[in-house]
């Protein structure tokens, strides 16, 4: 059993490395009571020393080994910036591993996933982690983003059965979106059945779930949300999910990050 005790931790950069046009890996030593994480949790970063930004940044771990994490960064804004900009050997205060829910798979099952943009992130570390572990069927990635320049198929390299890679402008592989694209491999039975794993904008998961699955056993998603306590406090990621009772609500960062999508209540979300 995986010891996930959270604490709060100060860290440094020991690894900075552009691997995009808008992407950074960030590499942080693993403080020593850090001990382990799961595929979809996450780590809460205080990002500079001063009251701005005022919250903290949660990242979802890429990786994680016996002396770093590792993180996936892409430039957004002015913290996501500046942890980009960061030099070797500055200090992070960190809090982690958070999240209480995490990707799990049934021994010798095959796994599709679905990534968009940084969502690739959680997937990357659930696919390193299985096929360490030997517990898998075959692992099939369907990666989508804007342009060719934005693919980090280098990061992917000796892990998957299959990459399957979707760009916008068609200047790698599909022309067009990733759920297009998980479309007609799906239909065409390119695919192997097994359990289908998502990360992405909410629009493309929500698409996902639109689109025939009838293949897979289950569908579970690492839900992106903006955080303010990263714990589950302050109830402000909190997303609709189908009830007897009505609606319930769980939050990103507390109950998930990982829930089976079709227990979220995907029309109520969308009015939020």
């Amino acid at each position: 059993m995986a010891d996930l005790t959270k604490g709060s931790y100060e860290t440094e950069i020991v690894m900075r490395k552009r691997v995009s046009p808008s992407s950074f890996l960030i590499a942080l030593s693993k403080p020593d009571r850090f001990t382990d994480a799961m595929p979809g949790q996450f780590v809460s970063l205080r990002i500079g020393k001063g009251v701005s930004p005022l919250l903290r940044r949660p990242y979802s771990i890429m990786d994680i080994t016996k002396d770093s994490i590792v993180l996936l960064v892409r430039v957004v804004g002015k913290a996501s910036a500046a942890l980009a900009s960061g030099k070797i050997g500055d200090v992070i205060d960190i809090i982690g591993p958070l999240g209480g829910s995490y990707f799990e798979i049934k021994n010798g099952c095959s796994v599709v996933f679905v990534a968009g943009g940084t969502g690739l992130a959680p997937l990357l570390f659930a696919a390193r982690k299985w096929a360490k572990e030997r517990s898998v069927g075959e692992l099939h990635l369907l990666y989508g983003a804007e342009s060719s320049n934005e693919i980090l198929d280098d990061l992917c390299t000796g892990i998957f059965t299959e990459v399957h890679i979707a760009t916008l402008d068609g200047s790698k592989g599909f022309r067009g979106d990733v759920v297009e694209m998980f479309k007609g491999l799906s239909e065409g039975g390119i695919l192997p059945e097994g359990e289908l794993f998502s990360c992405g904008p909410v629009g493309m998961v929500k698409a996902l779930m639109d689109s025939n699955t009838v293949s897979f056993t289950d569908h579970y998603t690492s839900l992106e949300a903006v955080m303010a306590c990263g714990v589950g406090a302050c109830r402000g990621c909190v997303v609709p999910f189908k009830s007897n009772n009505g609606t319930e609500y769980k939050s990103v960062c507390g109950d998930g990050t990982v829930f089976r999508a079709e227990d979220i209540d995907w029309e109520k979300w969308g009015k939020k």
